[in-house]
């Protein structure tokens, strides 16, 4: 089995290499500075815009315990207290007439005025319809009337074939 010789660079082959190999790693560094500025350029703006959510939520909060305050005093102010009614005032009592009679005195019977006497009605009795028959029922029936009958008519019908054996 050949083996290929190795290749060799020559002095000034090694020379621009070295040279190019200094660019590279100079723009390998500046390309990562960039990177680590973007990174921490982000996070800067995340946290500012948390911070503004926060702001936000927070005037929000205060805004809503307000407001909240406010209706409170409102009722507060709408409910007062009602002033108690006063009683109503005693009739005075009718001065008694003494009337001179040679008759006994008889005394006074507090008699209630009559009641209202209310009288019951007897129940209605349930008096049970005839069905129409057929011709009354065609003579005043629209569709609805119709359908509903014959629907009405068919469970019977098998109601009657499954359980009337």
């Amino acid at each position: 089995m050949d083996t290929k010789p190795k290749r060799v660079l020559t002095e000034e082959q090694l020379k621009k290499l070295a040279v190019a190999r200094a660019k590279a790693n100079e723009v390998r560094a500046k390309n990562n500075e960039i990177k680590k500025f973007e990174r921490e350029n982000k996070k800067y703006e995340k946290q500012k815009e948390k911070i503004k959510k926060e702001e936000k939520r927070e005037e929000a909060y205060n805004t809503v315990i307000e407001l909240k305050k406010e209706r409170e005093e409102e009722k507060q102010q709408k409910v007062k207290p009602k002033p108690k009614p006063r009683p109503r005032p005693e009739p005075e009592p009718e001065p008694e007439k003494i009337e001179e009679s040679s008759e006994e005195e008889e005394e006074e019977i507090y008699e209630p005025p009559p009641r209202k006497v209310i009288t019951k009605q007897p129940p209605k009795t349930f008096e049970r319809r005839q069905r129409p028959t057929d011709e009354e029922l065609y003579s005043k029936a629209n569709i609805e009337m119709l359908r509903a009958r014959l629907y009405q008519q068919t469970r019977q019908r098998l109601n009657n074939d499954l359980f009337g054996y």
